[in-house]
């Protein structure tokens, strides 16, 4: 094949990589011998025709998106079609086009990390567990992530460290202007029951924390509301009784039970010797620090668990709002939580590139593309 051409062979090796398909599953499926398709992959030859349009049809993509010149294009071309990577959004809000192919892009480019160094795609964390439809079921389900992640009712430092552990993929850069009210966004993929997540890292690291958590929780959320299709979430009011709550607002909740979990809040705040109206604000952000969160989320959590009075909580998510205006969502000096981002990602990249270079330096384009910085 012409080098003018190898970009066909690069497409479809993207597309084999990210379906889970070895050479002969995907030569198996189009009628040929795994040799010919790897020198198509390789760029050796050029595929006929007839190999084109069963490629098209076994890949479930538009043919053109293996014209494409470069991957971002075909990964654009064939996003309409492609349901390998599952976006997970549960309300009504659309993410800006430019985000969801930057991360189908950056999703190929982990993809292509794992195959170099044949590592372990799938979680080793259980992504789909049964839950009640409410405000208590969520705070079980915290409970049995924490429990399957065996720290219990710990408090934990690094969150990101701990999620790559169990296999899930994390990346943090800048969104793009247009996409920066999103805080993140996720994808759930089925052929390895994994997940990826995207965190805009221009919002504050507490805010970053909880949208991962929260991100998680979608996904756990979205998972099992597939198998109950008549889930309703719902809350107690203590004024009107049951009332409907949407799944945005119940993955919100098991963000908070996941990060500061109710026992060890209480053990917290009950080793202290603070009762619920000698709260004070250096009290506040000095522990709040320990759980990672932001204040506001911090200071919710107390009034939820009914640690704080009312009119203590009101003073303080009055401040701290106040705060956010002035300084752009900044969380206090004194309490500012730092992240070692992409450690995992930068880890497989220095490796595969001593493997393979050619694929490696287009992951490095891309890093320097997206803006994605190592810890």
């Amino acid at each position: 094949m012409s080098n003018d051409l190898k970009f066909v062979g690069d497409n479809i090796r993207s597309f084999r990589r990210s379906r889970n398909w070895t050479l002969a599953q995907l030569a198996s499926k189009i009628g040929i011998q795994e040799g010919p398709l790897g020198r198509i992959e390789r760029g050796a030859n050029l595929p006929s025709a007839t190999v084109i349009y069963n490629l098209a049809q076994a890949l479930d993509i538009p043919i053109d998106a293996l014209f494409a010149p470069d991957l971002s294009q075909a990964r654009a071309k064939a996003a309409e079609t492609d349901t390998v990577y599952v976006s997970i959004e549960p309300d009504t809000a659309v993410p800006q086009k430019s985000l969801l192919l930057a991360c189908r892009e950056l999703m190929s480019a982990f993809h292509t990390l794992e195959d170099i160094l044949g590592v372990q795609k799938h979680a080793l964390l259980p992504l789909s567990i049964p839950f009640e439809p409410d405000y208590a079921g969520m705070e079980q389900l915290a409970a049995q992530v924490r429990s399957a992640m065996g720290m219990g009712d710990a408090v934990i430092f690094d969150y990101l460290e701990l999620f790559e552990n169990f296999g899930l993929r994390i990346l943090l850069f800048p969104f793009m202007k247009s996409a920066d009210d999103v805080d993140g966004l996720s994808f759930f993929e089925p052929v390895y029951q994994n997940a990826f997540f995207f965190i805009n890292s221009r919002k504050s690291p507490e805010k970053q924390l909880f949208c991962l958590a929260t991100e998680l929780g979608k996904i756990l959320i979205f998972n099992q509301m597939k198998i109950r299709k008549d889930t309703l979430f719902s809350e107690t009011d203590p004024a009107s009784g049951p009332r409907p709550i949407n799944a945005k607002r119940a993955a919100k909740h098991f963000a908070a039970a996941f990060l500061m979990p109710d026992s060890a809040v209480k053990t917290t705040v009950g080793q202290l010797g603070i009762t619920p109206d000698t709260w004070t604000w250096d009290l506040v952000l000095r522990i709040k620090h320990r759980f990672g969160i932001s204040t506001e989320a911090f200071v919710y959590r107390l009034k939820e668990l009914h640690l704080i009075t009312e009119e203590s909580s009101n003073t303080y998510i009055q401040k701290i709002k106040t705060h956010y205006k002035q300084t752009g969502f900044g969380e206090p000096d004194t309490s500012r939580r730092i992240l070692n981002a992409n450690g995992r990602f930068f880890d497989l990249l220095l490796t595969a590139s001593v493997i393979e270079s050619e694929e490696t330096e287009e992951i490095d384009e891309i890093v320097t593309k997206y803006k994605i910085e190592s810890a």
